[in-house]
């Protein structure tokens, strides 16, 4: 028998006959590419799908069923050994109610920072030469806090449309912290 690369240089040669390669679908298939020779293939045939000849010595005596399933029924009932028990004492009864005090603190801050009202605490610390809450700006900067001498510190209030992304994301967090302590128990 030739081999595959054999087989493929004689269909190229054109020394192969259609009924020489009907049983390779891949030979087949290059053939109705190459030449446009319309092979039928041969099908195979499963053997399940074979039918059974009445000269076998099999007899079915129920019909075939696909069901993998064995029952067997029990002679005596299934004993499970006993675990040890151990004394241990009962589990004391915690009461969680946590209270979002922490993230409730940091969310009215946050919300009194963008009023100004940290300017009016914490405006004498700044020096009267520069920018300070004494000319009205008295939101309190986060990302500047170190700061809170010189006029890098302060900034103008939401009331005069002022606001920054240290704010918004102290106002956020602090809101996601509120959700979060307050909807677990």
């Amino acid at each position: 028998m030739a081999t595959t690369s054999e087989r493929l240089q004689q269909l190229l040669d054109g020394e192969l006959d259609p009924a020489d390669i009907s049983d390779d679908p891949t030979l087949v298939s290059l053939a109705d590419r190459i030449y446009g020779i319309k092979i039928a293939p041969v099908q195979p045939v499963k053997a399940r799908d074979v039918k059974p000849s009445s000269s076998s010595g099999i007899t079915e005596v129920a019909p075939p069923t696909d069901m993998l399933i064995e029952v067997i029924e029990s002679e005596a009932p299934a004993i499970q050994a006993p675990l040890p028990v151990l004394d241990m004492p009962p589990v004391a009864q915690v009461s969680s109610t946590r209270r979002p005090w922490l993230p409730l603190t940091l969310l009215g801050a946050s919300i009194l920072n963008l009023f100004g009202a940290f300017g009016y605490l914490l405006g004498s610390l700044c020096d009267p030469n520069d920018l300070c809450p004494s000319d009205g700006y008295n939101r309190l900067n986060w990302a500047s806090l170190h700061e809170i001498t010189n006029g890098n510190a302060w900034s103008l209030t939401i009331l005069d449309g002022s606001f920054g992304i240290p704010d918004l994301v102290a106002v956020i967090c602090s809101v996601i912290l509120v959700v979060y302590f307050s909807g677990r128990k």
